[in-house]
Formats: C-alpha cells, sequence, structure tokens
C-alpha cells in the first residue's frame, strides 16, 4: 500500500516537474550560451564584471552612507557605516575613472582577500573541532594559498577563473539540456 503511495507521489512529483521541462531546457541553453561568451572573450568577461563590481561599489557606497544616517544607531555602528559607505564610493570611483585594469586589480584583491579570509576561518575551524579536521585545514590552506596567488596576480587569476567558471557553465548547460530531455520523455512514457 505505501509503496503504491510512494509510486503516486513520485508520479505526481515528476508529472508537475514535466509541465515546466522547457524551463531546465531554457536554463540549459542560457548556461551554454554564458559558457561560451566566457571562454570566447575571458579578458572582455573579467573587465565587465570588475566594471560592475566597481558600479556595485559606488550603490553599495551611498546606501550605507544614507543607512549611517537612520535613527537608533550607535555611535560605533553610524561610524562605521559612513566610513566603508564613503571608502566604498572612493574606491568604485577610482576603479572605474582610472581604467578598466584597475577595476580588475581592485575586484582581484577583494576576491583574493575574500580567499585568505576564507582560508584562516577554515584552518580555525580545522584546528577547532574533530569532525572533518583534515578536510578543514586542507581546505583552508588551498584557499590561503588561492589567495596569495590572486593577489599577486590578480588580472592573470581573474581570466583563470573566467576560464573555470566558463567551461562550468557550459557544463552545467550540456547537463540541464539533456536532464530536460529525459524528463519530456519520461512525461510522455507516463502519459502514454
Amino acid at each position: 500500500m505505501s509503496s503504491q503511495l510512494e509510486m503516486d507521489a513520485e508520479e505526481s512529483m515528476l508529472a508537475s516537474i514535466g509541465r515546466i521541462w522547457w524551463l531546465l531546457l531554457f536554463g540549459g541553453v542560457i548556461s551554454l550560451v554564458v559558457g561560451i561568451i566566457v571562454i570566447s572573450w575571458p579578458d572582455k568577461t573579467v573587465i565587465v564584471v570588475a566594471v560592475l563590481f566597481a558600479i556595485y561599489l559606488i550603490i553599495s557606497g551611498i546606501f550605507e552612507i544614507v543607512r549611517s544616517f537612520a535613527s537608533g544607531l550607535t555611535g560605533g555602528t553610524r561610524a562605521l557605516l559612513l566610513i566603508t559607505g564613503v571608502l566604498s564610493v572612493i574606491l568604485g570611483i577610482f576603479a572605474i575613472r582610472s581604467a578598466a585594469d584597475n577595476a580588475v586589480n581592485l575586484l582581484g584583491i577583494f576576491v583574493g582577500i575574500a580567499f585568505l579570509f576564507r582560508g584562516f576561518a577554515s584552518l580555525f575551524m580545522g584546528f577547532d573541532s574533530k569532525e572533518g579536521r583534515g578536510w578543514n585545514i586542507f581546505f583552508g590552506i588551498i584557499m590561503l594559498v588561492g589567495g596569495v596567488v590572486i593577489l599577486v596576480q590578480p588580472a592573470l587569476s581573474l581570466t583563470t577563473l573566467a576560464w573555470v567558471v566558463g567551461i562550468w557553465l557550459i557544463m552545467i548547460g550540456i547537463y540541464e539540456i539533456i536532464a530536460s530531455l529525459v524528463v519530456r520523455n519520461r512525461i510522455k512514457d507516463l502519459v502514454a
């Protein structure tokens, strides 16, 4: 009895997914196309992402400055919001005005610092807990090395990351296209 209910539930779920199989296909095609674009023009992709990041810094900085004047904030929070907001706006304007290379280097520095923070966090977690200690320490070391490499060569590192992301998007796109066709065919079999 319960196995019949499980089969009915599975068929119901598959039927609901099957009605929108084309969304999976669409997502796969988009992933595939974006991946091909990223691989075809990795340097330009990095520049576009870097300029978008600079624009984000300006916009988020303005919001931080505005938030610093909100009521109910402590003096320290207000000062921190104001300082980070002003710094974000300055860095964003510097990255856009100076040249695309500065935007790429700024993005590389942020990514490198993020890798370092994540690496230290993983190391500390590995030293602090017994469960997964080895993997956390290993992952922390890899992230620290990656962060240093990115900080030393930000533009080259980001171009390499663009290649990796492009290949990954192509693989995801192919998988989603195949999965959408499998779901569509499975639904046809269920209906028949």
